[in-house]
């Protein structure tokens, strides 16, 4: 029996209700704690401290999801969406965390059906995000969903000596309209 259980269905993957148990909270923690990782995590520039972890999969103020490959059912990554009912808008984050699954259209698939889930279930205006500017990869990834750059936060990030800038990027309602009619 499967551990993980489909909350929105896509062709290589499912975004599963996000699990608390050891297993995955030991995931999510490791994933977060990788160096080559946590930089492009707002606000992540350091390891994670493990012992915080159980709140954070617990803290239902946002929308958290496991990324599930189906072929093997196994949890690759997590994201969420932080709705913002006053403003009509959202606020996306992904991580793909199993490094062998990376380049292979999983980030673009789970951004589509985000999307998809945003704009049409819960009738968001806007969709946003926050991207480092040297995560080429993810940038790509959310242009290819539709995503502009609309903003920078200059010097956002300081990371291994340097400073980085922090890239906002967002989509409308009707921009994603145009891309899937």
């Amino acid at each position: 029996m499967s551990k993980n259980i489909c909350r929105l269905d896509g062709n290589q993957i499912f975004l599963s209700v996000l699990r608390d148990d050891e297993e995955a909270v030991g995931l999510y923690a490791k994933w977060m704690s990788d160096e080559t990782t946590c930089v492009f995590i707002e606000h992540a520039h350091s390891v994670v401290d493990i012992t915080r972890m159980p709140g954070w999969v617990r803290d239902h103020s946002v929308m958290r999801m496991g990324i599930v490959l189906k072929e093997t059912d196994t949890l690759i990554g997590y994201c969420h969406i932080d709705h913002r009912t006053e403003d009509m808008s959202a606020w996306l984050s992904i991580n793909i965390g199993e490094k062998s699954v990376r380049g292979k259209g999983i980030g673009t698939e789970v951004v589509q059906i985000l999307l998809r889930y945003c704009f049409m279930v819960l009738g968001v205006y806007s969709v946003h995000l926050d991207v480092l500017e040297t995560n080429t990869p993810a940038i790509k990834c959310y242009e290819k969903a539709g995503f502009r750059i609309s903003g920078r936060y200059r010097g956002h990030c300081y990371y291994m000596r340097n400073h980085y800038d922090w890239l906002h990027m967002d989509i409308l309602y009707d921009e994603y309209l145009k891309m899937h009619v």
